[in-house]
C-alpha cells in the first residue's frame, strides 16, 4: 500500500514564498483561482460555536485536509471552516486501493486514518502556520487576507470509539490542538533563512476548539452519547454528531432513492437500517447533550450526513470490498430530506453543519439553509479540484445581492422570501427570526432538491470516454486533468526538451570489451511532462479516473520520492530518487522493475551510469561511453547489454525535475 510521507517544512515554506513569483501558481493551484475577496464583496462571515470565520463553506475531513499543503490549498481556494481528517488510535489501516470512485456520483471505500497520529498533528499545525504566513507577511498583503474575510477556523474529528478517543494517542493529539506550542517551535526554527521574517509571526497555539464526532456505521446510540459527554465534560470541547442517511427509514429513504431519482442499481446495506443511532435516539441524545453542554457552556449539534452504505456493485474497487460508500448528487436529497425532518423535530436552535454532494449550483440554497459549516469533498475531486470553489463564491455573491442581502443573516432570511413568517414565528415560539427562517429554508430546499431533475440517476450515469491511447513515461495530451483532481498535490508538470534521436545500445563481451548493439530511438514531443510526488499519492486513483488516456498518472507517470527511505520503503513499485549538490546531480529508479542509477558531474560532464551489472562511464556531452567496470565479476553474463535507453531516460527526467524555472516538491529543496 502506498504510504503518504509529509514534507519538509523548510520546502512547503519555500513553494509558498517562491512558487508564486517564478510560476504564478501556488502548490499548482494557479492564481486565477485564488479567492481573495474585494472590500465591498457581501459579507460572508459566520459564526461557528462561539468564533467566527470568514464564510462557511470548507473541505470535510478527508482526502482535502490530511496534509498541509492540502489545508493552505483550501484555505487558499477559498475555505474558512476546515474541518480537520478525522484521527483514530488505529493509525497503521490498510486500507484497499484504489479508493475513490468519482466516475459519475462518487463512491469510496473507508479511507480514515492514513497518517500515524503524530504526523497529523504535525500536518494541522504546519498547514495552519503556512496560513498564517499567507494571511500577516506584508509580502501576500495584495491578498487582502488579514481582514475578517480572512478569517479561518479549524474543526477537529476525532473516532471511532471511547476507548480509542481516551487512549494516550489521541489525547496527546487534542493536547497538542489545544496548546501547539511545542509543535509549532519545532517548525518555526525549520522556517529557511532566507524567510527568517516568518519566524516571528505570532501563530496561534490554540489551533481548534470544537470537534465533529466521526463513528463507524453501527456505532451505538449510548457508545455516542457516552463520547460527547466525554468530549464536552473532559475535553471542554463543542461537539457535533455525524448523522446517518438510513435514519430516514428503509421506506422513506428508498423511494427518494429508487422510485424518485431511479438509482434503482443501488442496495442500501440492510444491515444499515438496524445498526447504529437510530432517529428516535437522536432525539432523545439531542435534549440530554444540549442541556450538558449549556451547563459546561459548550455547544451540541449534528451533521447531516454520513455517507450511505450501499452494496458494491461496481468494477472499480476490489472484491473483497462487500460495501461501498456512496456521496454526491444522490446523497445530497438524501441528507437534506433527513435534515429538514429532524429540524421540525427538534426546532430551529439546534446547530447543524452539512455535506453532502454539495456544488455550486446548490451552495446558495444550502447557506440559506443556515448551515455552518458546509463542508464539501465529492465536488473537489472533480476536473479543476480546489479551483471549483471559485464559483461558490460567484454563485453566492450574486445569490445575496438578487435581495439585496449584505450579510448571511439577512440573506437567510431573504433568499426564499421568508422574513415575514420566520418573524412572526419567532416571536410565537423561537424568539429568533434567523433561525426560525433557516428552518423554513431548509424544508423548501429540500423539496426542490428532491424535484431537481439534476440529481436523478439519467442525469448521472455518464462515464468520461477515453481516447485511443495510453499512458507512457514521457508524452501525453498534457490535458493536466489528473494535476487539480489530485487532493494531496501529487501531480506536477516538469519541463523537457522536444528531442529526437537515434541511439545505439552497447554490449559487453566476455573479454571486458564494448561494442555497439541495435540502434533504436529516443522521443520526447511534448515540451511539458506529468509526473507524481510518490510521497503525497496514496493511489486513491482519483487521476485515472478523469485521465482521458488509459493507464492511470499515478501508475504510468515517473514517481518521485522524497527521500532514498521513502523509495526504498515502496519497493518493488517503480519509480525515482532524484538529488543534487552545486556540481553534481543524481538520479537512482526503478524501471519495470529494475534498479539503474545515474550520477552526473558538471565540472567534468561526465556521467556514470549503474545498471546493477555494470558501471559505465560516459561522456555526458555526446553520451557515448568512455569505459566500463564489471561490478561483480561473479554476477556478470557474457554479452551483457548496457540499455542506453533507460539512460536518455534517467537523464530527461533529471534535468526536468530539477529545474528550477518550473516549481515542484523535488527542486524545492534547491530553490533560493
Amino acid at each position: 500500500m502506498a504510504e503518504l510521507n509529509p514534507a519538509p517544512f523548510a520546502d512547503l515554506v519555500t513553494r509558498l514564498y517562491r512558487e508564486p513569483e517564478i510560476q504564478n501558481t501556488l502548490f499548482h493551484l494557479p492564481r486565477r483561482s485564488w479567492h481573495t475577496p474585494a472590500d465591498d464583496a457581501p459579507d460572508f462571515s459566520v459564526q461557528f460555536h462561539s468564533q467566527r470565520a470568514g464564510n462557511p463553506i470548507g473541505p470535510a475531513a478527508g482526502p482535502h485536509t490530511q496534509m498541509a499543503q492540502n489545508i493552505l490549498l483550501s484555505y487558499l481556494a477559498g475555505s474558512r471552516i476546515i474541518e480537520l481528517k478525522t484521527v483514530q488510535i488505529d493509525d497503521r489501516l490498510d486500507i484497499g486501493r484504489p479508493c475513490i470512485d468519482m466516475t459519475n456520483v462518487g463512491y469510496n471505500i473507508e479511507f480514515s486514518q492514513e497518517l500515524l497520529v503524530y504526523d497529523s498533528l504535525r500536518e494541522y499545525v504546519a498547514g495552519m502556520m503556512l496560513i498564517e504566513m499567507l494571511r500577516h507577511d506584508p509580502k501576500f498583503a495584495d491578498l487582502n487576507l488579514a481582514n475578517p474575510h480572512g478569517d479561518v477556523l479549524y474543526d477537529t474529528s476525532v473516532g471511532y470509539d471511547l476507548a480509542g478517543i481516551r487512549s494516550d494517542k489521541v489525547q496527546r493529539f487534542l493536547d497538542g490542538l489545544n496548546d501547539a506550542t511545542v509543535e509549532i517551535e519545532k517548525l518555526r526554527n525549520q522556517i529557511p533563512t532566507r524567510f527568517k521574517h516568518a519566524r516571528d509571526i505570532d501563530y496561534p497555539t490554540q489551533i481548534s476548539t470544537s470537534v465533529t464526532l466521526s463513528t463507524f456505521h453501527g456505532c451505538p446510540a449510548d457508545e455516542i452519547e457516552r463520547i460527547c459527554t466525554f468530549l464536552i465534560t473532559d475535553r471542554n470541547l463543542d461537539v457535533i454528531v455525524k448523522m446517518n442517511p438510513p435514519m430516514l427509514g428503509k421506506d422513506r429513504l428508498e423511494h427518494i432513492l429508487h422510485d424518485q431519482m431511479g438509482y434503482t442499481e443501488l442496495t442500501v446495506n440492510p444491515s444499515a437500517y438496524t445498526t447504529g443511532l437510530m432517529f428516535d435516539e437522536s432525539v432523545a441524545m439531542n435534549t440530554r447533550l444540549s442541556a450538558l453542554a449549556k451547563k459546561h457552556n459548550r455547544r451540541f449539534g449534528y451533521k447531516f450526513s454520513n455517507t450511505l452504505e450501499v452494496i458494491n456493485h461496481r468494477d472499480f474497487f476490489t472484491d473483497d470490498n462487500k460495501v461501498m460508500y456512496l456521496s454526491g448528487q444522490p446523497l445530497h436529497v438524501i441528507a437534506l430530506t433527513l435534515t429538514d425532518i429532524f429540524r421540525q423535530t427538534v426546532g430551529p436552535n439546534v446547530p447543524i453543519t452539512f455535506s453532502a454532494g454539495i456544488d455550486n449550483q446548490n451552495i446558495a440554497d444550502t447557506v440559506a439553509c443556515g448551515f455552518v459549516p458546509i463542508t464539501v469533498s465529492s465536488d473537489l475531486l472533480r476536473p479543476g479540484g480546489y479551483g471549483r470553489l471559485a464559483v461558490y463564491f460567484k454563485r453566492l455573491a450574486d445569490a445575496m445581492n438578487n435581495v439585496n442581502a449584505t450579510n448571511i443573516n439577512d440573506f437567510v432570511l431573504d433568499h426564499f422570501n421568508q422574513r415575514d413568517i420566520a418573524t412572526q414565528k419567532a416571536t410565537q415560539h423561537y424568539g429568533d427570526p434567523v433561525t426560525c427562517a433557516a428552518m423554513l429554508n431548509t424544508t423548501i430546499a429540500a423539496e426542490n432538491a428532491r424535484n431537481d431533475a439534476r440529481y436523478h440517476a439519467d442525469k448521472n450515469r455518464k462515464i468520461q470516454k477515453r481516447i485511443n491511447s495510453h499512458l507512457d513515461v514521457f508524452d501525453c495530451i498534457t490535458c493536466d486533468k489528473c494535476i487539480p483532481v489530485c487532493p494531496n498535490a501529487a501531480n506536477f508538470t516538469y519541463p523537457t526538451p522536444i528531442t529526437a534521436f537515434d541511439h545505439p545500445d552497447y554490449v559487453v563481451q566476455s573479454d571486458g570489451s564494448v561494442v555497439e548493439s541495435a540502434t533504436r530511438q529516443f522521443e520526447i514531443t511534448e515540451k511539458m511532462q506529468i509526473a507524481c510526488y510518490a510521497d503525497f499519492c496514496n493511489e486513491c486513483g482519483n487521476c485515472d479516473t478523469f485521465c482521458p488516456e488509459y493507464g492511470g498518472p499515478y501508475i504510468k507517470k515517473p514517481s518521485f520520492f522524497g527521500s532514498v527511505k521513502s523509495y526504498t520503503d515502496a519497493a518493488p513499485r517503480d519509480g525515482f530518487v532524484a538529488t543534487q549538490t552545486e556540481t553534481a546531480a543524481a538520479i537512482v529508479g526503478r524501471i519495470k522493475s529494475h534498479e539503474y542509477h545515474l550520477d552526473i558531474d558538471n565540472r567534468t560532464a561526465t556521467a556514470q551510469y549503474n545498471d546493477g551489472v555494470v558501471t559505465a562511464q560516459i561522456d555526458a556531452t555526446n553520451h557515448t561511453i568512455k569505459s566500463v567496470t564489471i561490478n561483480n565479476s561473479t554476477a556478470a553474463t557474457p554479452n551483457h547489454n548496457i540499455d542506453m535507453n533507460a539512460y536518455h531516460t534517467l537523464r530527461h527526467l533529471l534535468a526536468g525535475v530539477l529545474n528550477t524555472k518550473h516549481v515542484n516538491q523535488i527542486n524545492a529543496a534547491h530553490i533560493t
